[in-house]
């Protein structure tokens, strides 16, 4: 990482805490159009897409300090971002998205 990559880089972590609030927003919403709707609980989807983007967010804060620290530790190879912080964050949004459509394509169809 270049020094400015590695002074801004932590910049990324409000993206991801930002991306976890609009899930837990979702999922508030949509808990709430489930009751009133009698929809199953498909709202647990969000729950299981959070974990898995506090799983990326924690891995990201975690290459950000190696990457401050300026320690060539395994945090810092590919296989260890392609595993616990990309992988977490795709499989989190790809979760998040198909239970926001479950409740919230109606919004989209044509009638």
């Amino acid at each position: 990482m270049t020094d400015t990559e590695v002074l801004t880089s932590h910049l990324g972590t409000g993206l991801l805490i930002g991306i976890l609030y609009i899930s837990w927003l979702l999922r508030v919403l949509s808990r709430r159009m489930s009751e009133v709707t009698k929809m199953r609980a498909y709202y647990r989807g969000f729950d299981l897409g959070s974990a898995l983007l506090i799983v990326a967010t924690l891995s990201y804060i975690l290459q950000c300090n190696a990457a401050l620290a300026q320690h060539p530790t395994m945090v810092l190879n590919v296989e260890f971002t392609l595993i616990a912080f990309y992988l977490p964050l795709t499989l989190g949004v790809t979760v998040n998205l198909v239970s926001a459509l479950i409740y919230w394509g109606w919004l989209f169809r044509r009638s």
